[in-house]
């Protein structure tokens, strides 16, 4: 009998999983501890089974449909600085006001930026260059902009002396700038920034348009602030009026849509993942990440 190659694939719903290719026919399998924790109801009968033996393992075959449609991709590493320096972006890891157990959001849909009649033109461009450049650099992150109001899915307005109309309740007692965004299982399905310049007439539209981008940015992925990057990051704590999209800024944004992690995982999740997937690399294995939807 033809002996066929096993691949590691850890689902991202945290179970391990085997792949075994055979021209285009995919077939999955699981460790029997797993396949009772996936179908508690099942009985396993391996007279009537497809199973294998790996490493003194026993792999039971998965029937799951959801596979035929699922997207594998290559595990991307990345070094323990990045790392760390991400998750207290994404989940305030060594922040005292962390929650335990928030998980990564992100959006899932594309971006449908509605721009509202107030909003100076000057700001509008800020916006379209930067959501373009990004656009262009994140293939999974995809913005575009509409006139209607009703085809969006983002609004982006501005309260001044001549317009007071306010698009967002969550937004109404906000002053300057300030965003709302909506998720469910934290998918990202909506979000309103607003620019409040009632109170800051002096301040100029450079200074202006640097804080919306900053909060641009984070509706993106409920980013929040850390002091593990410089100053000038749109991520730091340090307050300053010119902040930038860094180099490493626009790394977390694409580590955020990439494939080569598990999506929408909470903080103990993301990071039992990173330790099975760099214990595999070091023993020379593949790792390969499984998304069903």
């Amino acid at each position: 009998m033809k002996k066929k190659s096993i691949l590691f694939i850890l689902l991202c719903i945290s179970l391990n999983i085997y792949c075994q290719k055979e021209k285009s026919i995919k077939v999955r399998f699981l460790k029997i501890e797993d396949y009772r924790k996936k179908y508690p109801h099942k009985k396993i009968d391996l007279s009537k089974q497809v199973f294998h033996i790996y490493k003194k393992d026993t792999l039971i075959k998965d029937d799951d449909k959801r596979y035929i449609n699922a997207k594998s991709v290559a595990y991307e590493p990345k070094d323990s600085l990045f790392l760390e320096t991400y998750k207290d972006i994404v989940y305030q890891k060594y922040q005292v006001s962390s929650e335990k157990n928030q998980h990564m959001k992100l959006w899932k849909e594309p971006l449908k930026i509605y721009f509202a009649p107030s909003l100076d033109q000057f700001y509008k461009n800020k916006i379209e260059n930067a959501a373009n450049n990004l656009s262009r650099n994140i293939d999974s992150l995809n913005i575009n902009f509409v006139k209607n109001i009703k085809d969006s899915n983002f609004i982006i307005y501005q309260i001044d002396d001549k317009n007071s109309t306010e698009y967002s309740k969550e937004l109404e007692n906000s002053k300057y700038v300030d965003y709302y965004i909506f998720w469910k299982r934290n998918k990202i399905y909506d979000a309103k920034l607003k620019l409040d310049i009632t109170n800051f007439k002096n301040v100029s539209r450079e200074i202006n348009a640097n804080y919306l981008l900053i909060n641009f940015y984070k509706t993106l992925g409920r980013f929040y602030n850390t002091s593990k990057v410089p100053c000038e990051s749109v991520f730091s704590t340090c307050r300053s009026n010119n902040k930038k999209l860094t180099a490493f800024d626009l790394e977390i944004i694409k580590y955020q849509y990439s494939y080569g992690i598990c999506k929408f995982t909470n903080l103990k999740d993301f990071e039992e993942n990173h330790t099975k997937a760099k214990k595999r690399l070091s023993k020379g294995e593949k790792m390969i990440f499984l998304h069903l939807e």
